[in-house]
This record gives C-alpha cells, sequence and structure tokens, in this order.
C-alpha cells in the first residue's frame, strides 16, 4: 500500500513540475455548483460545471461537453488532466459537466442510476434507463440551453459509470459523440452490458463514435469483463466506431482513472 501511495504522489509531483508554469501564468477554472430539478426522477440533481478558460458567453464559440458520472468526485480528476491537455493542443478546451450521484437526500443512489438490472445484492438497482433519460431529457437540453455547446459530447465513467457509459451507448448511440470507461464493472449480472453489447452491435453499422475502454491488466481484466468485451469489438465492430482498449500494469481501481481520462482524450481528439 505505501508503495501504491509513493507512486501517485511521485506521479501527481511530476506533472505538477512539468506543467506549473503554464498553468500559474492562467486563471483558475472555477467549478460551479447547480442543480436541476428532474421531473422524470421527481427529485432535486446536483451537477457541477467547469468552464474553458478562453470561454466567453458573449462569443459565437461553440464548445465541446464532457459529460463526467460521479461528478462530485471525478471531476476533481478530469477537470486538471483535461486543462493540462487542452494547453498543450492535446485535446479541444471542453466545458465539463459533473454528474453528481454519490447522494440525493442523503442515500447513496450510484447502483440505482448507474446499473442497468436489478439485482438482490442491491435492492435499489436497476433504474438505469430512467438516468439516461434523465441525462438526455432534461440535463443535456439545460446545458445547452444555459452555455455555448458545440453539441459534440463525450461521457466519462469509471466503474459502475463505466457499465453505464458503454450501455448508454448501446440504448441511446446519437447521444454522445465518445465515451471512455475506466475500469467497467462489466461483470454485473452475469455481464449483462457485454451480452447486450453483442445483441445490440449488427444494429449499430452507422454508430459514429469513439470508444476508449481501460483495466487492469492480468486477473482483474478478465474479472471485470473488459477481456470479453474486447474479444466481441475485435471480430465484428461498425464500421465507423473507432475504439480502443489499454490494460494497465500496476494500478488500482482508483489510480487507474487517472492514466485512463489523460490517455482517453488524447485518443479521442486524435485523428
Amino acid at each position: 500500500m505505501k508503495q501504491k501511495i509513493k507512486k501517485l504522489l511521485f506521479f501527481t509531483a511530476v506533472v505538477l513540475l512539468c506543467f506549473s508554469k503554464n498553468i500559474m501564468a492562467q486563471p483558475n477554472n472555477p467549478v460551479i455548483v447547480d442543480s436541476i430539478f428532474s421531473k422524470g426522477l421527481n427529485e432535486y440533481r446536483n451537477y457541477r460545471v467547469v468552464l474553458p478558460i478562453d470561454y466567453d458567453s458573449n462569443s459565437n464559440k461553440k464548445h465541446d461537453v464532457i459529460y463526467v458520472l460521479d461528478g462530485e468526485t471525478v471531476v476533481n480528476v478530469v477537470s486538471p488532466i483535461h486543462r493540462i491537455a487542452s494547453d498543450w493542443t492535446l485535446t479541444n478546451r471542453c466545458i465539463i459537466v459533473g454528474i453528481d450521484n454519490k447522494f440525493v437526500d442523503g442515500v447513496v443512489m450510484r447502483n440505482r442510476d448507474l446499473l442497468p438490472t436489478h439485482m438482490k445484492r442491491s435492492s435499489s438497482s436497476g433504474k438505469a434507463d430512467n438516468y439516461l433519460a434523465f441525462i438526455k431529457d432534461e440535463l443535456m437540453l439545460h446545458i445547452d440551453k444555459t452555455y455555448s455547446t458545440s453539441k459534440n459530447n463525450t461521457l466519462i465513467g469509471h466503474s459502475h459509470g463505466g457499465t453505464f457509459t458503454i450501455y448508454s451507448m448501446l440504448k441511446e448511440p446519437n447521444l454522445f459523440n465518445a465515451y471512455i470507461a475506466i475500469d467497467p464493472s462489466l461483470w454485473w449480472d452475469n455481464g449483462y452490458v457485454t451480452k447486450l453489447l453483442k445483441e445490440t452491435l449488427p444494429n449499430l453499422e452507422n454508430l459514429n463514435a469513439k470508444l476508449f475502454i481501460s483495466g487492469r491488466k492480468g486477473k482483474p481484466y478478465r474479472e471485470m469483463g473488459i477481456y470479453d468485451i474486447d474479444n466481441i469489438l475485435e471480430v465484428n465492430p461498425p464500421k465507423k466506431l473507432k475504439w480502443k482498449s489499454i490494460a494497465y500494469e500496476n494500478e488500482t481501481h482508483i489510480t487507474i482513472i487517472l492514466k485512463t481520462v489523460y490517455d482517453g482524450l488524447k485518443f479521442l481528439y486524435s485523428d
């Protein structure tokens, strides 16, 4: 454990040392925390926005939007990595929207919102369709009305959020242009999403998107179900889908977020 902590601290220190001059010369990106009442979910849902440094509400310039699941925590990783990548023109300067998932009225709602099927091990699980409808019909419309967006949208999710990310691609293939699934828990319900992918792929010939999937090398890559989904995509991927998967060495389920966000954004904005 100590070695893993030292490695994480070293990685963070190197990033800060390499790019501190560039970042310190720029103003900080404030996090705007807000909420929206969802008629579909019948509850208020918090979200947070980080605007790009060149954002000007009076300008006609449009910005791509990166939607981040588990926004209350994962945005804190995505935002600085995106800042570095965009400062060095590896990506566009994007609007980042973090969708909070941890608590609704004091109750953890991750399993309810992010998992597509119900299992007894989690009494609240299985309402991913409702959550996807909220994102599509309420939140994204609200963001597009409030900010100057290009309608080029990316979805990033980790663990159950990664499972939801791939699920959303299959259920609403025109909603997002790009997807980053970080160590997705595809084992859920005996590989439900993987089976759905196999069934759905033949009907997604016109899926024009990019998909980046990460996992941990070795046993976790199989246990999380990523190995199986790799095999399916390799056999018969949609012609217009550009996808890539990486199995990282010596990473945990949490530290993998760092590398995946950076590599994923580079992949999405590469030719």
